[in-house]
């Protein structure tokens, strides 16, 4: 036997269900003996698809990374924007978030450049802190970051500071009081490549090829000195390598050639 089932119309529908969310219901009502007492609107009556795009949130959900020290750290910031609730926190939490690229290493000479006038703070730096040898003199500093180089830590502890990891500043200070946040700089070569393509009016993108080598579209020094005489009978002479007494006899001889021809 073969059943077949009417599918319903608008109209059979009840009159609480309207438009393209037939299904849920947008109005509730109280009737007490066939009496509308009150009606009240629900809470949630459906999707409003015309500002749908205006409110969706563009922040990073997870994290692509498989560390698991990241993840750690991700999950215990989550809790504590969640049950603190301090701009701190969502501050590291959103640099967590970030991807490698947006995390530049920041080096000891510029945090202590960045220190001057904040030397009772203790700095927070998501992300790697690498040493500098051009800095002669490391000043003491308060560092929390993701992690520390060999050479940088071992500075900062010789010149009397401290380092410590995210988690170790939130077991000792979990609102993050007197600290201050700094990151690096986002701008790197490969930014220079993006944009119009180069060559174009108006454009300032630097092009992708290479200066040097033999295959290369501008030609090396070697390439463009021979492009010069290669239709010459002789090569240009060079007396860089020959000495003064050697340059005087040199052109004493051409002059007295000179004066047997005339």
């Amino acid at each position: 036997f073969f059943f077949f089932f009417k599918q319903k119309t608008a109209y059979e529908m009840q009159r609480g269900l309207v438009g393209s969310e037939m299904c849920i219901r947008d109005r509730y009502q109280r009737r007490v003996h066939g009496i509308i007492l009150y009606r009240q609107s629900q809470g949630l009556m459906g999707v409003d698809h015309r500002r749908l795009h205006k409110h969706l949130s563009k922040a990073k959900k997870n994290v692509l990374s498989k560390n698991l020290y990241m993840k750690l750290l991700i999950k215990l910031f989550k809790f504590l924007v969640r049950r603190a609730g301090k701009p701190f926190h969502k501050a590291i939490l959103r640099r967590l978030m970030l991807s490698k690229v947006h995390r530049p290493p920041m080096s000891i000479s510029r945090l202590s450049r960045l220190q001057k006038g904040k030397l009772d703070k203790t700095i927070v730096c998501v992300a790697t802190v690498t040493d500098d040898e051009r800095l002669l003199e490391v000043p003491k500093m308060n560092i929390c970051a993701l992690k520390f180089t060999a050479g940088a830590k071992q500075r900062i502890l010789k010149a009397g500071g401290s380092v410590m990891t995210l988690d170790q500043l939130i077991v000792k200070n979990p609102l993050g009081a007197n600290t201050v946040l700094l990151r690096g700089p986002l701008t790197r070569e490969a930014l220079s490549h993006f944009g119009k393509p180069a060559g174009l009016p108006g454009s300032h993108t630097r092009p992708y090829a290479p200066t040097k080598g033999r295959n290369s579209e501008a030609p090396s020094k070697a390439q463009s000195h021979k492009n010069i005489h290669q239709y010459n009978n002789f090569a240009p002479v060079s007396y860089t390598h020959l000495t003064l007494p050697t340059i005087l006899l040199v052109q004493i001889s051409v002059v007295a050639v000179s004066l047997k021809k005339k």
